[in-house]
């Protein structure tokens, strides 16, 4: 299994649905990223258990090579830490839709970028286990 790859089904560009996490989602902030989630009961759709987008805005990047590099580090450092996540959403039935939105002037390294992503994914983990707590351990 390819634990460590962001296939184009985690990622979330379908207009309706990016419409109804902006519309429905719950926000929280790390700064620099302001973390707009949209937690759901699984289906047996074919949609991924996580779908993710990055935002970095035209404001704060004039340039396209700058906007980009935000947003590959994004989904790098996401792409490497999010397999504790996946684990407790399935446990829980639930997805997750996510939308990473960049508010600041100043680019930070990777090993930053990365240490602000583990923490965002464990935010969105608690999260997750308290939407539905008792999921987790059925009854005995």
């Amino acid at each position: 299994m390819k634990e460590f790859t962001l296939p184009k089904i985690e990622r979330l560009y379908l207009r309706d649905a990016i419409r109804r996490l902006f519309a429905e989602g719950k926000s929280f902030v790390v700064f620099p990223y302001r973390v707009i989630y949209r937690i759901i009961p699984e289906t047996d759709s074919q949609e991924a258990r996580v779908a993710i987008m990055t935002i970095a805005p035209k404001k704060r990047f004039k340039h396209a090579v700058d906007r980009n590099r935000v947003k590959r580090l994004t989904r790098e450092a996401y792409r490497l830490n999010k397999l504790p996540m996946f684990g407790i959403l399935q446990r829980h039935g639930l997805k997750l839709q996510v939308a990473f939105l960049y508010s600041d002037n100043k680019f930070l390294t990777f090993a930053e970028t990365e240490r602000k992503m583990v923490h965002i994914l464990k935010i969105l983990s608690e999260k997750a286990a308290v939407r539905h707590p008792g999921s987790a351990n059925p009854k005995v």
